[in-house]
């Protein structure tokens, strides 16, 4: 016998179920706000950043990107002994196979600079020697051959010749810092840089290696929760830098930099437009300590006329965004460092990701040493909703 559901116990039923789904939906938002877990790799504070309890300024003071990327990725800092190794690996592992470097100079014309970056992160993972070994040990070697290697490979897809698989022959090689020989790369200089220009390549590398949680070091560290794997979590983590700066802010705020004839012009500019605050490179939680290092660093490249008005337009822009509570966040006065340091206005972008690649390395490293997975569930469509709605 079939017994029919009163009308107003049905209504009420679907009621319930209805409620329940907006309930569900707004108490449901997913991982925004889940703290995943407790990172020492850097601490915020009033007066300064630290890296590894280490203070960001001594580290720019002492003037190379080697020592950061030790102290990052051991978690303590690197006596001379480790240092000097440390630079000697970098500059053994500075040489690219004759097929990378073929498959390089096969690229369109067209390819946008920033897009080169995972396409050479991949390319490298592949002709690595040790590819399937994925302990703890063989992914630190594997990432200092890869951040060795990037530079030359991005030498040839710029257009640049090769000395036995190096961008110079060993007679011709200046005694260089990492950030030095990268910094002439990315201009495609003949000659090296001036070591007011490799010190503030450094700075603006070791401030912009580490950032708090963004999605590309999720990414990263979502890789490191699973397997031991740097690479494959840099790979990961690379994409989603380079898929979020489809339309490149870096490049866009160079592109300003060079266009401002004066302070006036800048302020003029900046109040033309409708927006009351700065698309790119402004936040309204103070100044990051590492804006500082930086713009003392901008102070120390003032040698023309250009560099003059540039900086002045930028000061000018600053204060007047101060007035509305807003202040400087690392990447814009990196933009600024490196537009003043002549980097190509595409490739002041590639610049950061390069940095950024250290953090993320440790970023991987560090979640898979705290034993803490990073698994999201996911809820499921299910039949229970409808069972219950058609009730008659």
């Amino acid at each position: 016998m079939r017994y029919s559901t009163p009308a107003h116990v049905a209504n009420g039923l679907r009621q319930l179920v209805t409620d329940l789904q907006a309930w569900r939906q707004g108490h449901d938002p997913g991982l925004d706000g889940v703290v995943c877990g407790r990172t020492d790799l850097i601490g915020f504070y009033p007066d300064r950043v630290e890296y590894s309890g280490c203070d960001v300024a001594e580290l720019v003071a002492d003037g190379q990107l080697e020592s950061v990327v030790w102290l990052l990725l051991n978690r303590e800092p690197a006596d001379p002994e480790q240092l000097a190794d440390t630079c000697s690996i970098l500059s053994d592992c500075a040489v690219v196979d004759e097929p990378a470097a073929e498959m390089m100079t096969a690229m369109p014309l067209q390819v946008r600079a920033l897009d080169l970056l995972p396409l050479c992160v991949s390319m490298l993972a592949c002709f690595d020697p040790t590819p399937n070994d994925v302990t703890i040990e063989a992914s630190h070697s594997r990432f200092w051959r890869l951040l060795g290697q990037l530079p030359v490979l991005l030498h040839v897809a710029f257009g640049g010749k090769l000395h036995d698989g190096r961008t110079h022959s060993p007679s011709d090689e200046a005694p260089l810092t990492y950030a030095g020989r990268l910094l002439q790369i990315l201009r495609q200089d003949s000659k090296p840089p001036s070591p007011l220009e490799e010190q503030a390549m450094n700075a603006v590398l070791i401030c912009e290696c580490l950032t708090e949680m963004r999605p590309a070091c999720f990414s990263s560290r979502i890789f490191g929760s699973v397997v031991p794997d740097v690479v494959g979590g840099l790979k990961s983590a690379v994409s989603m830098f380079t898929a979020q700066l489809r339309n490149d802010p870096f490049a866009w705020m160079a592109t300003r930099f060079r266009s401002f004839q004066s302070p006036d012009h800048a302020q003029a500019w900046f109040e033309a437009r409708k927006s009351p605050t700065m698309p790119f490179g402004f936040q309204d939680a103070g100044p990051d300590y590492r804006s500082t290092l930086l713009r003392a660093e901008c102070r120390e490249l003032l040698g023309s006329i250009e560099s003059i008005v540039m900086e002045s337009s930028a000061a000018r822009l600053e204060s007047v965004l101060a007035e509305r509570g807003l202040y400087p966040t690392v990447d814009w006065t990196a933009a600024r460092l490196l537009t003043l340091l002549q980097v190509p206005e595409d490739r002041v972008s590639l610049a950061i990701g390069i940095a950024r690649l250290v953090g993320w390395a440790a970023q991987g490293l560090e979640q898979h040493q705290s034993g803490v997975p990073l698994l999201p569930s996911l809820r499921y469509a299910d039949d229970a909703a409808e069972d219950l709605a058609d009730v008659d």
